[in-house]
């Protein structure tokens, strides 16, 4: 499961930049437009939450990144073809792409998958669309990307090629 600084910043992110259709959140009330129309379903899952720096104390002062991929299911009424449902699952990807979330969250790879039958009632058809995410946590001082890149001076960091 994704954090809850990940959820919501997508969640935000999302009500703030989608108008096309309704967006189904996790464990939220939700009625399907009637008649059928358009609606998304968001979920997303954490796939690895690990520390990704060494030498500070305590220990959860390090740099920890969090990783996973949200899942933005696109369905539309069975019968009315595919083209609207790929059209909102490239829309949505597109809305993801070199997007920076909290100066800390940054949106990799994505995927548009098959279309299928979408539910027991054969009443609608999704797309599937998967994006990768990664978020970066230094607890102490770091604020931005280029804060861990930085000297406590605030001068970048240079590395020297070596022998």
């Amino acid at each position: 499961m994704a954090s809850d600084v990940v959820y919501t910043a997508i969640k935000n992110y999302l009500i703030g930049a989608w108008s096309n259709c309704p967006i189904a959140w996790e464990n939220e009330d939700f009625v399907r437009p009637e008649p059928p129309g358009p609606w998304i379903l968001f979920e997303i899952t954490g796939t690895m939450y690990a520390q990704q720096s060494i030498g500070d104390s305590p220990q959860s002062a390090n740099r920890w990144d969090e990783e996973g991929v949200m899942w933005l299911h696109v369905f539309v009424p069975k019968g009315t073809g595919s083209v609207l449902a790929r059209n909102y699952a490239k829309g949505l990807a597109d809305l993801f792409r070199g997007a920076w979330l909290i100066n800390s969250l940054e949106f990799l790879g994505a995927s548009i998958g098959e279309g299928t039958p979408a539910d027991d009632m054969a009443v609608y058809w999704r797309v599937s669309v998967s994006i990768e995410w990664r978020h970066w946590d230094a607890a102490i001082g770091a604020t931005t990307f280029d804060d861990l890149l930085s000297e406590d001076d605030g001068n970048p960091i240079t590395v020297e090629p070596g022998p």
